[in-house]
């Protein structure tokens, strides 16, 4: 468990600190996601893990379609529709960073200083943990 929070929260650090573009996606499917799936693997005879993503267009550039094609066998790439807040973990992340911003005073510094003041391990625990819930909400309707 705290080896996946610690991956997730890699993978939260670097989209914060950084302007996404399928560069940085590529380094993080790379450098986080590669191994991260390689470990559930291992550690939990999982066949193949599953990885989730939406239809941005950093999501769909070729060099990332390229990338999971040729690492098929894990993780599994899951197609997920884009803006289904439903499911999607990452529109509540945004949701939260919204209000909070609404009610600061000051104005940031920069994104690193919004990750360290209103992203905390318990909120992204909290988050992944909701999944099983989000997925029979979706399920009943």
């Amino acid at each position: 468990m705290a080896q996946r929070l610690s991956h997730l929260l890699n993978c939260v650090r670097t989209a914060v600190t950084t302007n996404m573009n399928q560069h940085v996606y590529f380094n993080i499917l790379d450098d986080q996601v590669l191994p991260f799936s390689q470990h559930l693997h291992d550690e939990y005879a999982l066949v193949t893990p599953i990885f989730q993503d939406d239809n941005s267009t950093v999501h769909r550039a070729g060099r990332i379609c390229d990338w999971f094609d040729e690492h098929s066998h894990t993780p599994l790439h899951l197609y997920w529709p884009a803006k289904s807040p439903d499911l999607n973990p990452i529109e509540s992340l945004w949701d939260i960073l919204e209000q909070r911003a609404k009610f600061r005073n000051q104005n940031p510094r920069n994104l690193v200083y919004w990750r360290d003041q209103i992203l905390s391990e318990s909120y992204l625990q909290n988050l992944v943990d909701s999944l099983p819930n989000r997925i029979q909400a979706v399920i009943k309707y």
